[in-house]
């Protein structure tokens, strides 16, 4: 692959629906910086594809890589050092380099706990849908950002969950048919799982809303659609909700900060981000 000018990518599939691309390109073009940032789908289980781009990663062309489903812990082997967020969690989201090494860091634990600020979740209880990277994130976030008294890992891959839980030493392994009981004393409910997202917008990993009440936060990592089935149901069932946007903008935020050494100017990106999603449901 040739890159024309100062290059970031993000590594994924599906990327044609990410957000991504317009996030980094209206904050590069807000601060005047001469970068250009494109998605590039590597199908999972490509991992000679994924290492050559990894290998290409060079600070000056290819500048710096994002990385999302399913290649946060594939990624992993290609790389020199993984900062302590990322050895943590076990996932990268954000490449860069550092001394001429590749270094992977996970910006993740800060961008899902940006939007909890100030909603009174600290010491409750928690449960996690799913058991990938992301999960993994929110879990670590759970423990060390919210302090939760309990962390329950909800997945129907019970291997995955378990060696999450292990390799964290966090949470309890739970399954789908635990729900009632969990969701009775839980305070906070995160679906860290791709069901729902576009296009498949008709799909919920919750069966049963009617375990939801104005008592729980539902926070869904999916950004598009922007109201994914789990949170207009919740919403409905008179739970507070948080949706993915916020999410992405913030962990965007923090690997522009490690590339570039500035802020993201978040007003401008949101207002295109918004303006955008307006343009498109219309």
């Amino acid at each position: 692959m040739s890159y024309k000018e100062a290059t970031f990518l993000l590594l994924g599939d599906p990327v044609s629906h990410s957000l991504s691309p317009l996030i980094h390109n209206t904050a590069f073009s807000a601060l005047g910086l001469p970068f250009h940032y494109a998605a590039h789908r590597i199908p999972m289980g490509d991992e000679t594809e994924l290492e050559k781009v990894i290998r290409e990663i060079d600070g000056v062309s290819l500048v710096g890589v994002n990385v999302t489903i399913p290649h946060k812990s594939a990624v992993v082997p290609f790389l020199d050092d993984l900062t302590p967020i990322a050895r943590k969690v076990g996932a990268v989201n954000t490449i860069y380099i550092e001394n001429g090494r590749k270094v992977g860091h996970n910006t993740d634990v800060e961008g899902f706990l940006s939007p909890l600020a100030g909603m009174k979740l600290d010491n409750k209880e928690v449960v996690v849908l799913g058991s990938g990277g992301a999960a993994r994130a929110v879990m670590v976030a759970a423990q060390s950002g919210l302090n939760a008294s309990r962390i329950s890992v909800v997945s129907r891959n019970l291997d995955s969950a378990r060696a999450a839980c292990t390799d964290l030493n966090i949470g309890e392994v739970r399954t789908y048919a635990d729900l009632p009981e969990l969701l009775s004393t839980a305070s906070l409910i995160v679906n860290a799982t791709p069901v729902g997202m576009w296009p498949e917008t008709n799909q919920s990993p919750l069966k049963n809303p009617g375990l939801l009440s104005e008592k729980h936060t539902v926070y869904d990592l999916i950004y598009n659609p922007t109201e994914t089935e789990l949170l207009r149901s919740a919403r409905i069932q008179g739970a507070s909700i948080v949706g993915g946007l916020q999410m992405l903008i913030a962990q965007a935020a923090g690997a522009f900060r490690i590339w570039t050494g500035s802020e993201m100017p978040v007003k401008d990106v949101s207002r295109t981000i918004n303006n955008y999603l307006k343009s498109t449901l219309n």
